[in-house]
C-alpha cells in the first residue's frame, strides 16, 4: 500500500481575504513611523513651523467671511460666521488635505517601493494619520476661539468623532484610488488639485448649508445625494457649533454608507494595481 503524500495547494486569496486588511495590525509600528516622518518633513526648515497648521485655515476663513459674509450677505444676523467658516475649513482639512497627501504617497516614495518590500497599504494609511495631526491642532485653536464668539458646546459635540471618522474614511478611499492611478498616469497629479478646489467651492466649507438651502430649493436633496461629503462637512460644523441640523437622518445614513463604499472601492483598486507599483513607478 503506497503512502499518500500530503498535498498543499498554493493559490492567491479570493474575495475579501484578498484585501488583506489584517496586515495593518501586524505592521502598525511601520504605519506610525511613516506618519511621523511625514509630519516632520512637512514643517522642516519652515520659520513658523506648526503655526501654519492654524494660520492657513484662519486666513482662508477670514477671506471667506469677507466674500461670503460681507459681500454675499451670509453673515447677516450671524455674529459667529467667521467661526462657522473656520469649522468648515477644519472639516475640509480632514477630507481634502488627506486626499492630496494620500494621492502622492506612492510616487513620493518611489525609490523605497522599487527596492524594499513592505505592505504598500501602510503608506496611504500613514498619510491619513499624518493629515489628522493638522486637524487636531486646528480643533484646539477652534476651542480657544469659542469664548470670543460666545459659542458654547452643546450635546451635538458628542457626535464629533462620528463625522470625523466618516470624513477620514471617505478621504482614505478616494486617496487610495488617486494614489494607485497616479503610479501609471501622472496626469492625476494635475487633475486632482483642480477637482479638489472645485469640490471645495461647491461644498459647504466656507458657507453654511442653511444659507443656501432656500436658494437650492428642490435641488437641495439632489445636491446632497450627488455630494455626500457635503453632508459630512455640514454635520461636522453642526457638532461644533450646535443649532439645528438641516440634514435628514436618511441623508446622514446615506453619507455614512457612501463613506464605507468609497473606502471599499478604493481598497479594491489599490490592491488590484499593487503588483504593478514597483515595475511602473
Amino acid at each position: 500500500m503506497t503512502e499518500t503524500k500530503p498535498l498543499i495547494l498554493v493559490r492567491p486569496p479570493h474575495g475579501l481575504a484578498a484585501l488583506n486588511i489584517h496586515e495593518l495590525v501586524q505592521y502598525w509600528e511601520l504605519v506610525r513611523t511613516f506618519a511621523q516622518k511625514e509630519i516632520l518633513l512637512r514643517y522642516r526648515q519652515t520659520a513658523l513651523g506648526v503655526v501654519w497648521v492654524v494660520l492657513q485655515p484662519l486666513l482662508t476663513s477670514a477671506i471667506a467671511s469677507f466674500v461670503f459674509g460681507k459681500i454675499a450677505g451670509f453673515a447677516q444676523g450671524d455674529s459667529a460666521f467667521f467661526l462657522r467658516a473656520f469649522a468648515g475649513q477644519i472639516a475640509w482639512t480632514i477630507f481634502g488635505l488627506s486626499i492630496f497627501k494620500i494621492s502622492t504617497c506612492l510616487v513620493g516614495n518611489s525609490a523605497m517601493l522599487s527596492k524594499v518590500f513592505f505592505p504598500r497599504l501602510t503608506l496611504p494609511v500613514a498619510s491619513t494619520v499624518a493629515a489628522q495631526m493638522d486637524t487636531l491642532v486646528a480643533l484646539a485653536a477652534f476651542v480657544l476661539l469659542m469664548p470670543f464668539f460666545h459659542v458654547v458646546p452643546t450635546l451635538a459635540i458628542l457626535t464629533l468623532p462620528l463625522w470625523f471618522g466618516a470624513l477620514a474614511v471617505m478621504a482614505l478611499g478616494v486617496g487610495m484610488m488617486a494614489a494607485a492611478l497616479m503610479v501609471s498616469y501622472r496626469d492625476v497629479q494635475f487633475v486632482l488639485p483642480v477637482w479638489l478646489n472645485s469640490l471645495m467651492v461647491f461644498s459647504p466649507v466656507q458657507w453654511p448649508l442653511a444659507k443656501m438651502a432656500g436658494k437650492l430649493g428642490g435641488l437641495g436633496t439632489l445636491y446632497l445625494v450627488g455630494n455626500p461629503a457635503a453632508i459630512l462637512i455640514e454635520g461636522f460644523r453642526w457638532s461644533l457649533m450646535g443649532g439645528t441640523l438641516l440634514i435628514a437622518p436618511w441623508q446622514v445614513a446615506y453619507a455614512a454608507l457612501m463613506s464605507v463604499a468609497v473606502l471599499f472601492v478604493g481598497l479594491l483598486i489599490f490592491r488590484m494595481q499593487e503588483r504593478r507599483f514597483a515595475d511602473v513607478i
